[in-house]
């Protein structure tokens, strides 16, 4: 059975990303079952098909990502796969929506077994090298400032 696609009118023109395309997905646990079935169900009451939200890493570059793309910039860890492992499952990659680095990932349905093969295609959690700890400005406008790691030491 053919996977239901995006409608074309959120599709981006041009070829179909590479299977050597990095996909990114923010945060730890952006894809456990609770955090698929609500962003794969939205993705199907919007829009009509079994979609989830990733971005691509120009030339695998996850800081350069975060620096363009808020969504990966406020995550301390990312998940990453290629295109390439995705087909392989049974999955596709369209480009979507006007930000070039914004990417549908097509299930197939929203059951959890498919979710499970989703995970095997993606990393474990790893540290975002872009990330930005966010922080609130005297005026009430947000700022992000570089997450600092403490100093190496004897912790005293």
């Amino acid at each position: 059975m053919p996977l239901p696609l995006p409608p074309h009118e959120i599709v981006r023109a041009g070829p179909p990303p590479t299977d050597l395309l990095l996909v990114v997905r923010g945060g730890r646990d952006s894809l456990s079952d609770a955090n698929l079935e609500r962003a794969v169900g939205d993705c199907w009451l919007r829009y009509g098909f079994f979609g989830l939200s990733v971005f691509g890493a120009p030339d695998d570059d996850l800081a350069a990502l975060s620096e363009s793309v808020s969504q990966i910039r406020r995550r301390r860890e990312v998940r990453v796969a290629r295109c390439g492992q995705l087909r392989t499952a049974g999955l596709e990659v369209y480009a979507t929506f006007v930000n070039p680095t914004h990417y549908s990932l097509i299930l197939p349905d929203a059951m959890a077994a498919t979710f499970g093969r989703l995970r095997t295609c993606f990393s474990d959690p790893q540290g975002n090298p872009g990330f930005l700890l966010p922080h609130v400005k005297s005026s009430g406008k947000a700022e992000s400032l570089p997450h600092v790691e403490p100093p190496a030491g004897n912790g005293g």
